[in-house]
């Protein structure tokens, strides 16, 4: 989050001690060396991922921008994952992590773009492979964002997983702390923010989902 070092431990702090079972799993999970992809876990807030767990079906479709541990994690669940991602070596790494285990529902799509740039992204190939309704959209991946721009990718993908996402369903938002016009713009039903610490993470970050 957009705090100083002092405040961003404090916060930590404050959360562990009002939910101290959850202190094993954050030595375990978060003050690791290994990432996400390796656990095997989506670099979402724990409370996020215990929500979609429960949610998800095995009749679950899943659109995600950006690829990694939540893909080896949706994967293990739904009935199909598409996922579009714009960094080809970590794409064929996602890929590897996948055949290992023999999960055969994920189609992966790779879709390079430079993201310190978004003119054009609204008519890229990788925002527009999102062109069919899902239970859960997720929008992840790439996105240079910084606090004094207008737009963001996330933002912009967000307004497009609004056309496709089903009733029913659900679109995810990763590190929503960043992102208050998404709040602002939605039109779900129903909001919820899951503030906790995450995989791989040191601190506290937030993970939005939009039930439609």
């Amino acid at each position: 989050m957009n705090l100083s070092n002092p405040s961003r431990m404090a916060k930590l702090c404050s959360h562990l001690l009002t939910k101290p079972w959850r202190i094993p799993y954050y030595l375990r999970t978060s003050l690791t060396s290994l990432t996400p992809l390796d656990l095997g876990l989506p670099w979402w807030s724990h409370d996020a991922i215990i929500a979609i767990e429960r949610w998800m079906t095995t009749d679950t479709t899943v659109f995600e921008y950006g690829t990694g541990g939540s893909t080896l994690f949706l994967a293990q669940r739904a009935l199909s994952v598409e996922s579009v991602e714009n960094e080809e070596a970590w794409l064929v790494k996602t890929r590897g992590v996948l055949e290992e285990q023999a999960l055969k529902n994920v189609n992966l799509h790779f879709e390079p773009f430079d993201f310190s740039d978004l003119a054009g992204f609204e008519q890229s190939s990788y925002l527009q492979k999102l062109s069919q309704s899902h239970d859960l959209i997720v929008v992840d991946g790439e996105d240079h964002y910084h606090f004094d721009q207008k737009f963001s990718a996330r933002n912009l993908c967000f307004r497009h997983a609004q056309e496709f996402v089903q009733p029913g369903g659900i679109i995810l938002v990763d590190d929503s702390w960043r992102y208050p016009e998404i709040r602002e713009n939605s039109h779900c039903k129903k909001l919820v923010v899951h503030e906790s610490t995450g995989p791989c993470r040191k601190g506290v970050t937030s993970t939005d989902l939009h039930y439609y």
